[in-house]
């Protein structure tokens, strides 16, 4: 299976380096979004540090001569806070590193047909680390090894894709004439394709009476498992149409729309995108082991007690004393989960209970979840009640400070 989407792949040249020179300095910085799977690449005479963020899960690359020859240099910043952590970003690094080659010779496929040497040029890997057994120099071929020739690079769209796919059906009154309405969901997955990827998401609803179809494209349109889900969140006794696709990231990421259909007209009455816009937060470590998280919209802070972690987690952060050593900051990640409740047995509609994860500094530090109660006020959603969580643990946890 080709491992590189080109439309995912978005390509910045910054002043000093054009579409085929120089070779030296060219430096390349690649990063990603785990919401929409998109690859961002600069290309520019020094490093793109203002793209990268604090999880370092960058990659950067450079042209260097020994002599006659060139060599292309990769460095990625394996350490995590322990060695666990290390461990599973080496992982990570060393699954993802030929998707990465193949998106940098893509993203500059003009200077390497104008420079067809470097085809051949050694790609010498740092696994940069403290742990002895993750600090490695490796040498992971030549970029013709990646396999990005004009077939290859087309062949994605060339892909034997099975159009269309039928995903999922459901039966529901969504025009509100009192007609039970026929609502599919449509993709397309190359055959023999591995796991479950979906490309091409669309909603074709059919009007029970007329027979009629529409399509609805959703704007991010790719993914895994995608799904239906009819109900009314609105109140108004007709059922609205909710398509959920996990992004299949390391984040747990999903995307989310919610469309109304009353009387046949299409409206957009929730979107993961303007959500994630929406919702803005700030964690802070704090002394004596606690984690504020802050909501600046809603004038909403919550407090956590990471005691429970145990010292070896918590003497990262802090002294003997309880006393933070220096500023820590967390995330609170973009919507994992959205679930729909009956809120009010009294009220035969849907509330949606939104969930989003509290990392500390990795991806991996799950300190709980946010979980936001929306309501439908005639307009829009709201959030009706939200709440902080801490995951469960063994009572022994709290003895080990």
């Amino acid at each position: 299976m080709i491992r590189l989407n080109p439309e995912k792949l978005s390509v910045e040249f910054r002043p000093g380096v054009t579409a085929t020179k120089p070779i030296i300095p060219r430096r390349y910085t690649l990063t990603h979004s785990d919401i929409t799977a998109e690859l961002f690449l600069t290309i520019a005479l020094v490093y793109a540090y203002d793209k990268t963020n604090s999880m370092r899960d960058e990659v950067l690359g450079e042209w260097i001569k020994k002599g006659e020859k060139y060599f292309f240099y990769v460095y990625l910043y394996v350490d995590g806070k322990n060695p666990m952590i290390t461990a599973i970003r080496n992982y990570v690094f060393r699954r993802e590193l030929p998707l990465a080659l193949e998106a940098i010779k893509y993203g500059d496929k003009e200077f390497f047909n104008s420079h067809p040497e470097l085809n051949t040029s050694p790609i010498i890997v740092h696994f940069m680390s403290s742990i002895y057994q993750f600090n490695k120099i490796e040498n992971w071929g030549t970029f013709s090894d990646y396999g990005l020739s004009r077939s290859h690079i087309n062949s994605y769209k060339s892909l034997p894709w099975r159009s269309p796919y039928l995903l999922d059906m459901k039966l529901g009154d969504v025009t509100g004439d009192g007609v039970l309405d026929k609502v599919y969901l449509y993709g397309n997955k190359p055959d023999g394709a591995s796991g479950i990827f979906i490309d091409n998401i669309t909603v074709v609803v059919e009007n029970g009476h007329t027979k009629e179809r529409k399509t609805i494209t959703p704007s991010f349109n790719s993914g895994y498992s995608p799904r239906l889900f009819l109900g009314d969140f609105t109140m108004d006794t007709i059922d609205d149409i909710k398509v959920s696709i996990d992004s299949g990231g390391s984040g747990g990421y999903g995307y989310f729309y919610i469309y109304s259909f009353k009387n046949n007209n299409l409206r957009e009455i929730f979107n993961f995108d303007n959500y994630n816009k929406e919702y803005k937060y700030r964690v802070d470590y704090t002394d004596l082991y606690k984690v504020n998280i802050g909501n600046v919209m809603l004038d909403k802070l919550f407090v956590l007690d990471i005691s429970y972690k145990g010292y070896n987690y918590v003497s990262q952060y802090y002294e003997e004393s309880g006393k933070l050593k220096g500023p820590v900051q967390g995330e609170v990640l973009a919507l994992n989960a959205l679930v729909p409740i009956i809120n009010d047995e009294k009220i035969n509609s849907y509330d949606l209970l939104a969930f989003q994860r509290i990392i500390g500094t990795t991806n991996s530090d799950t300190l709980g979840y946010i979980e936001n109660l929306l309501s439908w006020d005639g307009e829009k959603f709201i959030s009706s009640r939200m709440f902080a969580s801490i995951p469960g643990t063994n009572l022994i946890s709290l003895y080990k400070l």
